[in-house]
């Protein structure tokens, strides 16, 4: 590898659009300033070439047109948020009612309390898919003040399916750690600056949702293949979604509450560990909302 090849593998760091139109003119630069019988970029070069393309993606990232992508992508995500709660919980009920199904020693007790608890995501859909933003997030704040007060209930009183055990910090802390899905989706729904399903497309968010929501019931097949069937799902639905730049974002978007309910929260067993994966979650979410609430949209469903 010669001396140019170094120097365009750098600048493959560019933007396809910026290397159209400068790449050659600046091999040309950089070969004429090299001395005689160099093989590879200073260090001074390769940083200034990193820098440099580095600050041209930060400002397409933040530019008029990168906003209009990141509006879209954040109404998108919240209405997805309490979809995706929705299907957890319907996923959780239905595997109650196996249970009961499979032994008589279990009643529908917990798949009657695990149905309930996942109502009122269906709710907040709705109310999101009808692209009433205040009142999604209203009814999504109230509800994750009364889950958490569910939660923290004493179990003899059979008001949730999910209880914790108060034991001084470490209540609290197991209290918000299974109400975080919860204030995520509210936090998401408080700063979208309109949900609905554009530039998706309501039908194809129905199948999308119909597709996950299958996968996740047959969870209760017992076939070994049954148990990938929802991670095989999610990973093809980001396959798409990152194929545009709308897609892209919202796939970042919901990250934050995708991790707490597939993984972090094994993590944030420790007390410890709660403010930190809180604390990322609400920076993610703020910096791309300021991005959100700063440009505006006009994206078709074929952007998605």
């Amino acid at each position: 590898m010669n001396l140019e090849d170094r120097y365009r593998r750098l600048l493959a760091w560019y933007p396809k659009e910026h290397r159209a139109s400068h790449e050659e003119e600046m091999v040309a630069v950089l070969l004429a300033a090299a001395t005689p019988g160099r093989d590879r970029p200073s260090a001074r070069e390769t940083f200034d070439l990193l820098r440099g393309a580095f600050a041209i993606r930060l400002h397409r990232a933040v530019g008029p047109v990168s906003r209009r992508h990141w509006h879209a992508a954040f109404n998108l995500a919240a209405l997805l948020a309490p979809i995706w709660l929705l299907i957890l919980d319907l996923g959780r009920a239905t595997a109650y009612a196996g249970h009961a199904l499979r032994s008589a020693n279990n009643g529908p007790e917990m798949a009657l309390k695990t149905l309930a608890i996942a109502l009122p995501y269906g709710v907040i859909a709705f109310l999101a898919w009808r692209n009433s933003r205040k009142v999604a997030a209203a009814v999504a704040w109230g509800w994750t003040v009364l889950y958490a007060g569910l939660v923290a209930s004493p179990p003899d009183l059979g008001l949730s399916p999910i209880h914790v055990v108060w034991n001084g910090s470490t209540g609290f802390a197991s209290v918000v750690r299974f109400v975080l899905p919860a204030c995520l989706a509210a936090v998401m729904l408080t700063f979208t600056p309109s949900s609905g399903p554009a530039p998706l497309g309501t039908r194809r968010l129905v199948g999308w949702t119909a597709v996950l929501l299958a996968s996740v019931v047959a969870l209760q097949i017992p076939l070994p293949a049954a148990s990938y069937l929802p991670l095989l799902v999610l990973a093809v639905a980001a396959v798409v979604a990152v194929c545009s730049p709308v897609g892209r974002r919202a796939v970042f978007i919901v990250l934050p509450l995708m991790g707490v309910t597939l993984g972090w929260l094994r993590w944030v067993e420790e007390p410890a560990n709660l403010p930190v994966v809180a604390a990322l979650s609400m920076a993610v979410l703020t910096v791309t909302a300021w991005l959100a609430r700063t440009g505006t949209t006009a994206s078709s469903p074929a952007n998605v």
